[in-house]
């Protein structure tokens, strides 16, 4: 390749602001780290024992693109029983990692339409799958009074101008804040009255202690709605990559393809350990519900105390906070990572993990 043509790829890759948004680590790299998407969490010697007995029994080769099907099988009984999806084994693709999952449904669900909607504050990675080839992103206003989601209104109006297919996240990965039932019908109900599809990042769900509806549950027949998220958040599998796509079968084979040319198949060995942490999963998220929950609520106490205006969420595995420039390198002085607000496109906020590290954060503030 000649020097001008590298220089001047080089040069279009820089100006590609979207394509140049940092990426948030997947896993925290230490206690003072509460910026990463992922927890940090010990793997179960079982889960461990999984993959072992994999990689001794030969599992190291390529493995069906998709993913293995029990797993696959694992995953799809997991959304019915979590959220009341319809999606069996052949609507689900095993990724490596929720970037990943991003990327091939913004890709190659967003080849099928002339635009996206998504909303003005969403995860940085969306914008960085975006940067590759742009799909005629259309932005949603988002109400902060709402945990920075777009209101019903927002989603009806864009629908109403023309454009048929939507990325959400629910809960939303800045807040915490995920859509009532009652939303969730109603923007159901806006995809089917315009023919319009979803793709739906619910990878924080099991972070709500509560009920959680999911448009997917409502989408019968499996063929209008995307959902996308990570397998057995909290039971250490962050670092190991393992994210699922569960999508309309019709919408498969684009995704098992590009899947395929860019990284062939998700690692063999993860993909067992994950099914080992399928069998472990409800007992351990009940535990850690209660153990983050009360933290959180600790959190919240000391945050009013001090001033600080929180973000109406209710992912117990994140608080937002609204704060001053001074404030957030107050946070930096002391050594504490956070994910900036201004990464999803809230410039005033500041996400933080909940951990036992995170009331340190919140004591350098008051």
């Amino acid at each position: 390749m000649a020097s001008n043509t590298k220089s001047a790829i080089l040069a279009q890759h820089r100006a590609n602001d979207d394509l140049n948004t940092p990426l948030l680590s997947q896993v925290a790299r230490a206690d003072s780290d509460l910026a990463a998407d992922g927890m940090r969490s010990p793997l179960a010697e079982r889960i461990i024992a999984a993959a072992s007995a994999a990689l001794e029994d030969g599992q190291t080769h390529y493995v069906d693109v998709p993913g293995i099907g029990p797993l696959r099988a694992a995953v799809a009984d997991y959304l019915k029983v979590s959220s009341g999806a319809n999606y069996r084994q052949g609507n689900i693709v095993i990724t490596a990692g929720l970037q990943e999952s991003r990327f091939l449904s913004i890709q190659m669900i967003g080849e099928q339409y002339d635009s996206i909607a998504l909303p003005a504050v969403v995860h940085p990675g969306v914008r960085k799958a975006l940067g590759v080839r742009s799909r005629n992103p259309r932005t949603m206003p988002v109400d902060p009074a709402r945990g920075y989601l777009p209101s019903i209104d927002a989603i009806a109006e864009t629908a109403s101008d023309g454009c048929r297919l939507f990325y959400l996240e629910s809960p939303s990965r800045l807040s915490g804040a995920a859509f009532t039932a009652g939303e969730v019908a109603a923007i159901s109900q806006i995809l089917a009255d315009k023919d319009a599809a979803l793709i739906w990042d619910q990878g924080l769900a099991p972070w709500v202690d509560g009920a959680y509806a999911s448009p997917a549950a409502l989408d019968s027949d499996c063929a209008r709605v995307a959902a996308i998220g990570e397998a057995y958040s909290g039971m250490g599998l962050a670092s190991w990559f393992v994210g699922y796509i569960a999508a309309p079968e019709a919408w498969v084979p684009a995704l098992q393809s590009q899947k395929q040319i860019m990284a062939i198949c998700t690692s063999t060995a993860s993909q067992y350990a994950a099914l080992e942490a399928d069998q472990l999963y409800s007992e351990a998220r009940t535990r850690q519900l209660s153990l983050l929950g009360g933290l959180r609520a600790d959190l919240l106490s000391a945050a009013s105390q001090a001033g600080l205006r929180v973000v109406k969420g209710g992912a117990v595995n994140l608080i937002a906070l609204q704060l001053s420039a001074d404030n957030m390198n107050r946070l930096r002085r002391v050594g504490i990572d956070f994910a900036a607000g201004r990464l999803f496109g809230a410039p005033d906020l500041v996400r933080l993990n909940v951990n036992h590290s995170t009331a340190a954060a919140l004591a350098a503030l008051s």
